[in-house]
């Protein structure tokens, strides 16, 4: 209870502006996410608003913008993942999570373990920020955090003041948003479309298309209502739990029907378990329609019941609380352990709300079923609240419109547009002016996008047999003709695994396609179809219904489970391409785009199934920095193949090294041919080796750029890519050894020093732990660079 002192009236009315601020961001969002549709937008309610509520406590406590309307902050996940772990714990029977290394043997304990640290680390951050702050910046406003540490003199180092301000962190945001979506859902319904009508016009009515004050709000009676009751029918949490300290006795309550004594004894150190859902859900307190949305039922007198006092209007406060209904509703607790920022949870919701309300229609998405709830530390939906939003055209807003008041329409979003899918074709693909790479940026916006899309899609459980026996299926194809991918695959974890050989196998379909034993016969139209094909499977509505062939679906339960994205798909069809009309390169532009196209697209597709660590890629640019990494990694792999094949590539009549190298080093063409045939001959001359150390040079550049990137990835599959890099990488050290003799022979790693190797990267991976933590203790992860 160190922070209330903060929560007076007058830092509300400061954060007031802040509020509605954030409420302003998350309805231009909604607004270009119905311009980029036709008239209106499927969007997830439910996620919106639990980014939406995560700005404004990190603006209003902290004074730091986590942006999470427009990008996806890890730390919501963290947080929903620690909730999760707190009701697993309390319903589990063995302890498991105190055995001695449990983080390392468990691998539900060592995501634990990475949460908590992101929430420690963003906390201890946020701290830092707000002690450096100048509070002297003219029309600043001094954040809760800054007000209790400059002005009551708190110390920041306690255990109490730390553990508020995690409370407000964690459970601030994630609270309010479960009002904010249990509200919306309930006045979507079209039972209580009165309802709905009533507060938007009430809103219309206060407000007159301007946006709301602090004393606006003490206005809007009914729009509160329904967030009670909501909260009412929807308790968060669901269950309390308390413990006896010193023993008590109690009067038996009217619902409890089987006492046949006037009173409970609690013994020291029992624990008592509170259903707030049945106390707040009792027909016998509230009524027949306890278990139906009236907002209307705090306005009116219930009578006592027993030794229930019965609720009564006039004893609420600010809003209907547990003593105006003697303890039946406690819509934010009770006693010393009440939430102490109630009045600031009820004040955020309503300026989302009003913001909303006040610019668009509601609807529950056409697709959607019934929305199902999962309960624990809070009650969520189990697969969010899909909702159909558009803008608003009633009178009211088209006479505000007229009088040239309302909403201006939002500026246009700084977000880099890129389409899901290619809209050239294959055959495009191949000119001159479209061999170009995707940025980092435009990949990290379409890994977010695609989690949208694939987040609420389920698959049906009669599929379940089917899709055992085609992983099964893609696991063989894999053992067979990649060995050291499949026992690289060993490292992962079972669902990771089965995602990989899906897709190794689509990679090794397409591959065949131009370097199959029926390749000669693949035309460009070929692979236009196959890229029909692959689109279609993207296509999970309709792929996931089930599917004769299992290598579709195989591929199409791996981009639900992982959201994988498009792009890397359709770019390696036209790395295909590439291999079906050209045999040289004239640039390193050239061969890089190829490089990409054929492997690091490989690096893209997997890159969600390794997984982004959450705090080394806390902001956008840090997840670009592992994209780019994983990309590098694929180009230098591919430089690798090339450079110790070039012999190999020559006796089939393909030079894939730049031309414009060879000619820098005065070596033709066909000195490459005839040397590839001739036992001797160019390898052992002064400019070959100049040239090849020339190309192996850039190759270990890209090389460098990856290994920089692993600590990017989770730290559980770190050791795989590492050991992926170290092997491959040391091929071209392997030339060397052969005198640079790539033309005849062919370079390979011996599985003794594959081994050893292996033992660098572990020992590697040791060090990027460090490298971690330090990254974390000097606020690196933190950094955003600055917009211009």
């Amino acid at each position: 209870r160190a922070i209330v002192p903060g929560l007076h009236k007058k830092f509300l009315q400061d954060m007031t502006s802040v509020m509605v601020d954030c409420a302003a961001a998350l309805a231009d969002d909604l607004e270009r996410s119905i311009s980029a549709s036709t008239k209106s937008a499927e969007v997830n309610m439910e996620e919106k608003f639990t980014s939406a509520s995560l700005d404004i406590i990190g603006k209003a406590i902290f004074d730091y913008d986590f942006g999470s309307v427009e990008r996806e902050s890890p730390l919501i996940q963290a947080v929903y993942n620690l909730l999760r772990e707190a009701e697993r714990r309390a319903q589990s029977v063995i302890p498991y999570w105190n055995l001695p290394g449990a983080p390392s043997l468990f691998r539900d304990q060592k995501d634990h373990s990475e949460n908590l640290m992101l929430i420690n680390a963003v906390l201890d951050e946020l701290i830092k920020g707000a002690m450096q702050d100048d509070q002297q910046q003219e029309g600043k406003k001094t954040s809760l955090l800054q007000y209790l540490v400059l002005t009551k003199g708190e110390d920041v180092t306690t255990r109490q003041l730390r553990d508020d301000l995690m409370t407000l962190l964690i459970a601030g945001h994630e609270t309010t948003a479960a009002m904010l979506t249990w509200t919306l859902h309930e006045l979507m319904k079209p039972e209580n479309k009165a309802f709905l009508e009533e507060v938007q016009q009430e809103v219309d009515t206060v407000l007159q298309g301007r946006s709301p004050t602090f004393n606006d709000f003490a206005n809007l009676p009914s729009l509160r209502l329904c967030l009670l009751e909501a909260l009412r029918l929807y308790p968060e949490p669901p269950l309390l739990i308390r413990r006896c300290v010193e023993g008590d006795e109690v009067t038996v309550g009217p619902l409890c029907n089987d006492v046949k004594t006037e009173t409970v004894t609690f013994l020291p150190g029992q624990d008592i378990f509170i259903s707030m859902w049945s106390l707040q859900r009792s027909e016998d307190l509230w009524g027949k329609d306890a278990n139906k949305f009236n907002p209307h039922r705090f306005k009116e007198k219930i009578p006592g019941k027993g030794a229930w006092a019965g609720y009564d209007p006039e004893k609420a406060a600010t809003y209907p609380n547990e003593r105006a209904s003697d303890f039946a509703f406690l819509p934010f607790g009770a006693g010393p352990r009440k939430c102490v920022g109630d009045n600031f949870a009820l004040l955020e919701a309503e300026a989302l709300m009003v913001c909303l309300l006040q610019r668009f229609q509601f609807e529950k998405s056409e697709d959607a079923g019934d929305v199902e709830m999962t309960t624990g530390a809070t009650i969520h939906t189990a697969g969010g609240l899909m909702t159909k939003i558009s803008k608003r055209t009633d009178d009211f807003t088209k006479e505000l419109s007229s009088a040239g008041k309302g909403w201006k329409a939002p500026a246009p979003s700084n977000k880099p547009t890129m389409e899901k899918k290619l809209i050239q074709s294959v055959a495009q693909r191949i000119t001159p002016e479209a061999l170009t790479v995707p940025t980092p940026r435009e990949l990290r916006m379409l890994f977010s996008a695609q989690k949208e899309d694939v987040r609420n899609l389920s698959i049906k459980a009669d599929l379940f047999d089917s899709l055992e026996s085609a992983f099964k299926k893609c696991q063989d194809v894999t053992k067979e003709h990649s060995k050291t991918f499949y026992l690289g695959s060993q490292l992962l974890e079972p669902n990771e695994q089965r995602v990989v050989w899906a897709i190794y196998n689509w990679c090794r379909s397409t591959d065949e396609l131009v370097d199959g034993p029926e390749a000669a016969n693949t035309t460009m139209e070929d692979l236009e179809e196959w890229e029909r094909k692959t689109l279609s499977i993207f296509n999970l509505k309709d792929s996931l219904k089930g599917s004769n062939d299992w290598e579709d679906l195989a591929l199409a339960e791996s981009i639900r489970k992982f959201s994988l994205i498009q792009r890397p798909f359709q770019d390696m069809i036209g790395g295909m391409a590439m291999d079906l009309v050209k045999e040289r390169y004239a640039t390193f532009q050239e061969l890089e785009v190829y490089c990409y196209r054929v492997a690091g697209t490989v690096g893209v597709m997997t890159l969600p199934v390794l997984g982004f660590d959450s705090l080394q890629n806390f902001t956008e640019e840090l997840q670009e920095e592992t994209i780019s990494a994983a990309m590098s990694l694929g180009v230098a792999f591919q430089l690798t193949n090339i450079l110790r094949d070039i012999g190999e590539d020559a006796r089939r009549g393909r030079i894939y090294v730049p031309l414009e190298d060879l000619h820098r080093f005065n070596i033709t063409e066909d000195e490459v041919l005839k040397a590839s045939t001739t036992v001797g001959m160019l390898h052992t001359e002064q400019k070959w080796r100049d040239f090849m150390e020339f190309q192996m040079d850039r190759c270990e550049r890209e090389y460098v750029k990856a290994q920089e990137g692993i600590v990017g990835l989770s730290e559980v599959n770190r050791l795989g890519v590492m050991a992926a890099l170290f092997v491959y990488g040391d091929i071209l050290d392997r030339v060397r050894e052969n005198n640079y003799d790539n033309l005849s022979r062919r370079a390979y790693v011996p599985f003794a020093d594959k081994m050893l190797l292996m033992g660098k990267a572990w020992m590697k991976c040791q060090h990027l732990k460090e490298v971690a933590e330090e990254r974390v203790k000097s606020g690196k992860i933190f950094a955003r660079k600055q917009k211009h």
